[in-house]
């Protein structure tokens, strides 16, 4: 079997609306790039690799916890100062690429708040 694919096999990746990375995107709340958010829960730091107003993806540094898990913790916002408490739900586990997202379980309205002022 031949391995090689025909390039119109192949379509290219459509990665968010504010950042050139994830462009065509159709999400309620576009995701964004900034590492400027952190949050801890489970006993660690996580840094984002993107958020929105809905969740964030992390580093998968719990590869034992299952999807469906709700957990407690506080995120805080690099430029920002406070600590905002959140609860979030383990929605999808990318094992290969060693990535978490987790999905905001009805956020307080400061930290939709200051999701909202770096985002702009």
């Amino acid at each position: 079997m031949n391995s090689r694919r025909a390039s119109d096999n192949v379509s290219p990746l459509k990665p968010g609306v504010h950042d050139p990375l994830f462009a065509g995107e159709r999400r309620a709340n576009p995701r964004h790039a900034s590492h400027q958010v952190k949050l801890t829960f489970l006993g660690a730091d996580h840094v984002a690799l993107n958020w929105s107003r809905d969740g964030v993806l992390v580093a998968d540094h719990h590869p034992r916890v299952p999807v469906g898990t709700r957990i407690e913790g506080v995120l805080t916002v690099g430029s920002f100062d406070g600590r905002y408490k959140f609860a979030a739900e383990l929605v999808r586990r990318d094992a290969r690429a060693r990535e978490t997202a987790w999905r905001f379980i009805k956020p307080s309205q400061a930290l939709i708040d200051v999701l909202t002022r770096i985002a702009d």
